[in-house]
């Protein structure tokens, strides 16, 4: 017999007093999630078991006291190793708080920055970022959380990042920024994937080996990504789970849990639990 998912106490905070953050705490032990990706920097503290991710096709271990940085759009599935049950702490921290902290400490703009050690031993950063955790779900004082979450980027973008240069526009080809705006705008609909061969004017084959190179993802998959994106925006609003269901483009309620849940290590009244924190 397989043993039972450890996956009912998953737990999600959107703090309104540091708007852009969204933290969870979660424990696993066994495979929760398929490949997907973030729209903005993850910032996991390992508390207890064992993961073995990938990221562009390098593999990459982390245990207990460790942090691991994956930055934006970046293909990885994040599982317990065999045997192993994982507790983690996570943030999801919006680029223009990186933006701005690193301003104000190099003293002049930056691009997103880029973490060359998706895994870091740094104990004295991991207590910081555990600290403003705790202080985030039990509803501390709000100059305190935000000083906490200042001193720890600018920590964080000194001692492991590399700064980006600063981009007027990410050029990923024609082709492929006009299938991932074709799916954007046709959330709801039944794309086929003649109609994106067209939009991109390249074979179905062609298609398919190019976004996938570029993007990480199959075009389905990127699909469903921005469907269940959008889906944690509604549910953070406090639409009902029916109606996000629809409005994000899935055939019905049950078909939206399921994707949402492989998507997210989290069923959809999980994520909605984290609406949000009032002192």
């Amino acid at each position: 017999m397989g043993k039972t998912p450890i996956n009912t106490d998953v737990q999600f905070w959107r703090d309104p007093d540091i708007p852009g953050v969204e933290v969870r705490y979660s424990s696993y032990n066994e495979e929760a999630f398929r490949k997907h990706t973030h729209s903005a920097y993850s910032i996991g503290l390992i508390e207890t078991g064992k993961t073995t991710f990938s990221l562009d096709g390098e593999a990459f271990k982390a245990g207990p006291g460790q942090m691991v940085l994956i930055e934006p759009d970046v293909v990885h599935a994040c599982n317990p190793d065999r045997e192993s049950c994982m507790t983690y702490r996570m943030f999801y921290v919006n680029f223009s708080w990186l933006e701005t902290v690193g301003a104000e400490v190099f003293g002049r703009k930056i691009g997103p920055p880029l973490f060359p050690m998706p895994v870091v031993d740094d104990p004295e950063l991991v207590a910081h970022w555990r600290l403003l955790h705790e202080k985030i779900i039990n509803s501390g004082e709000r100059l305190e959380k935000e000083s906490l979450l200042v001193e720890g980027l600018a920590d964080l973008l000194s001692r492991h990042a590399e700064l980006g240069e600063v981009q007027v526009s990410v050029d990923q080809g024609d082709a492929i920024l006009a299938v991932k705006s074709h799916l954007a705008a046709n959330l709801s609909e039944k794309v086929s994937l003649d109609a994106l061969s067209e939009v991109a004017h390249v074979s179905r084959y062609h298609l398919l080996r190019t976004f996938q190179a570029a993007v990480g993802l199959s075009p389905h998959a990127y699909q469903n990504q921005l469907r269940v994106d959008l889906g944690k925006k509604l549910l953070a609003e406090n639409l009902s789970i029916s109606q996000v269901a629809v409005e994000a483009g899935f055939v019905d309620q049950s078909h939206f849990s399921r994707v949402f849940k492989q998507y997210t290590g989290a069923t959809p009244q999980q994520y909605q639990a984290g609406a949000g924190i009032r002192d």
